[in-house]
């Protein structure tokens, strides 16, 4: 599978957004975690289509599934795919409502300029890595 991996920059922007969102959606019997890395599948698509990409966008935060996400849509020149961002998930108890989501819920709406594209390996049931990356810079 392959996925986007952030530029240090933007990767500094969404922990630091994992970590407002931890401390807002804390409560005594929910069990949350930040899922890092944070980095965004796309299927399967080849390093060479590199070239192809055309934008990355990230949209506004929203509730899925149990988690606080961002829509991901990349834009290639023949086609879309769309993804998602997840910044925090419930392990255990009460789920999410959107009125606890206290932070300025448009504040990760953002455009990938530079990122690295890698194939991700499933090392084991916990453990995932990355076998090959290369670098995009869009303009």
């Amino acid at each position: 599978m392959t996925v986007i991996l952030l530029h240090p920059t933007d990767e500094l922007f969404f922990a630091n957004l994992q970590k407002e969102l931890t401390e807002c959606l804390f409560k005594e019997d929910r069990i949350l975690y930040q899922n890092t890395p944070p980095w965004i599948e796309l299927g399967e698509l080849e390093l060479d289509e590199k070239k192809l990409i055309k934008k990355v966008k990230i949209g506004e935060m929203e509730i899925c599934e149990n988690s606080v996400i961002c829509p991901v849509t990349v834009i290639l020149e023949n086609k879309q795919i769309y993804s998602k961002l997840t910044l925090v998930s419930v392990y255990k108890g009460d789920n999410i409502l959107n009125s606890e989501i206290t932070i300025q819920k448009n504040k990760p709406i953002r455009q990938l300029k530079v990122f690295r594209l890698g194939i991700m390996q499933n090392e084991d049931l916990h453990a995932k890595s990355i076998s090959k990356s290369v670098w995009c810079k869009l303009k």
